[in-house]
């Protein structure tokens, strides 16, 4: 791999939050607690060193999370050596993991669904290179209690849209594989038969013949890591739940949450920011058999009721169902990240910069309970280029940032460079504009009248100028309409669906070709310290 970095703000794909919070700003220093440096994470450490056992609020069960993360390993057959050691490392207060989550999405999903675990994992290696007396185990917290099917349940392969469809509700995590498994047989004939793409496609085999959604991602997610001592972890878990029921009795009794982000939306706003994600009064919802639905307060029934069924609970009932069922009890966006810092010694979170938008939403919440609110870390964006698609950028002219720009301001920055005649007529319109003032000065002094019509014949000779204009730039885009169609074809490849390339193309297409040194390679290279959007070409 050739790595080549560029800054964020140079992709012009970033939120204006999100450049002040990697910037620095002073406007949205009162929205998170720790800076972006790998320094930091030495107060981070201190911080969480000082949450003992005596303070229970603040204390995280090592013991019971130690325990429920082997349960949950139990459904897979092989777990690698390092995945063991991991997990039983975090019983011992001298280690902490650093996290990042993501939903279930099918094959391993859009790129950055990789990118994110790969991040994760060498962030702890550098951290544990740097801070020798501590141990730093890698998470992946998996979105398996979502409920948003459609997110799921697809991929692009070599511009090809994979798509599982299914009428099963509620947690996707629950989902039955079994009507997922012909998508095998799609992904294999485009695949091929090459060494990789039978590797992958027996992974693929073996990882969705497990029972559930949950089971199958953890199997797939394990075997694309596992080598490298990645534990995942699965939130929708009784234990879990039942660790985090004062809070959920609190959100129900009190709403808490709902007042504390709603005062920090109306303090981004006032900054000139935009709210990334909006609490709801209870930010729960309640799990039912295939149901996921929101918890809603009825005032004129004195009454829980759980929305798109016939289920109801006085305050009384909802807090017995809440003590003897935690499980059925699902925190939404505002509250995920709140359950994840209560549940792991976590120093830091790695996300995209959507989720990050929405975590400087909520560190009065993590205050309010006294969670330590976590280092929050943009993962790496890249951009993936093969050799031949780097020289073909390269013969026209062009770098891969050059394909951030708009598809026609590409075309006329080609047809520019390749005309000898200076094709841009701007400096002719300024000029006409100057004699028509200077036209419009005489007449004002004669008759001042006449100056409209003035102004209506300059706009007459600017649009005159822009029709040449144009009909020269359609002249020359015909000369050129071989090397015009190959910058199309360049920024579909680039922009696939017209999104970035790491939120479309699926990991399978690179994998098929370079094997798991694929992932070795992206491990070795992504560093989230180094904030930088990273081109890298494939060799």
């Amino acid at each position: 791999m050739k790595i080549t970095n560029f800054p964020f703000s140079e992709t012009h794909q970033f939120s204006k939050l999100m450049m002040d919070y990697l910037d620095k700003h002073s406007a949205v220093r009162e929205f998170y607690k720790y800076d972006t440096g790998i320094d930091e994470i030495e107060k981070v450490i201190q911080d969480k060193i000082q949450l003992t056992p005596v303070d229970a609020d603040k204390y995280i069960n090592r013991e019971l999370l130690v325990e429920t993360i082997k349960k949950q390993y139990q459904s897979l057959s092989s777990i690698p050596d390092k995945v063991s050691e991991n997990i039983q490392a975090l019983e011992n207060s001298i280690t902490f993991c650093i996290v990042t989550a993501h939903q279930l999405n099918i094959f391993g999903g859009p790129l950055y669904y990789i990118y994110k675990i790969a991040q994760t994992i060498s962030t702890c290696r550098q951290l544990r290179e740097k801070y020798q007396n501590n141990n730093f185990v890698p998470v992946y917290w998996m979105g398996s209690e979502d409920h948003d099917f459609e997110e799921i349940n697809h991929i692009y392969l070599y511009n090809k849209k994979i798509e599982w469809t299914d009428k099963q509700r509620g947690a996707t995590g629950d989902y039955s594989t079994e009507s997922l498994l012909p998508l095998i047989d799609d992904l294999e004939k485009i695949l091929g038969d090459g060494e990789y793409s039978k590797t992958l496609i027996n992974i693929f085999k073996r990882a969705y013949t497990q029972p559930t959604l949950s089971a199958a991602a953890r199997f797939l997610v394990n075997e694309l890591f596992g080598e490298y001592g990645l534990v995942i972890v699965d939130g929708n878990d009784k234990n879990f739940k039942h660790e985090f029921s004062g809070i959920m009795k609190d959100e129900l009794l009190n709403r808490n949450s709902f007042r504390l982000v709603n005062e920090q939306v109306e303090k981004l706003v006032l900054k000139g920011h935009e709210a990334q994600a909006f609490p709801r009064e209870i930010n729960l919802f309640y799990l039912s058999g295939n149901s996921r639905e929101r918890i809603e307060y009825n005032t004129s029934r004195s009454k829980y009721e759980i929305r798109n069924t016939d289920l109801s609970f006085t305050v009384e009932e909802i807090i017995a169902e809440l003590e003897k069922h935690a499980e059925r009890f699902s925190p939404n966006v505002i509250l995920r990240p709140l359950f994840q810092q209560k549940i792991l010694p976590s120093l830091a979170y790695i996300g995209g910069a959507g989720e990050l938008c929405y975590w400087l939403q909520l560190k009065t919440v993590f205050d309010f309970y006294e969670i330590n609110f976590p280092q929050l870390l943009l993962r790496n964006s890249a951009m993936l280029v093969n050799e031949n698609l780097s020289r073909k950028i390269e013969k026209m002219g062009f770098s891969v940032m050059d394909f951030f720009k708009e598809t026609e301001q590409l075309k006329k920055d080609f047809i520019s460079k390749n005309t000898e005649q200076d094709i841009d007529l701007s400096g002719l319109k300024k000029n006409i504009e100057t004699e028509f003032s200077k036209l419009q000065d005489i007449v004002k002094s004669v008759d001042a009248s006449l100056i409209q019509a003035v102004g209506a014949e300059m706009q007459k000779s600017l649009q005159s100028i822009e029709g040449i204009e144009k009909r020269i730039l359609k002249s020359l885009k015909q000369r050129n309409e071989t090397e015009l169609n190959q910058i199309e074809k360049i920024k579909n490849l680039l922009f696939p669906e017209n999104s970035m390339q790491e939120r479309t193309d699926n990991f399978s297409t690179y994998y098929a070709k370079y094997g798991q040194q694929f992932i070795d390679d992206l491990i070795t290279n992504f560093d989230v310290y180094n904030k930088q959007f990273l081109v890298i070409e494939l060799i």
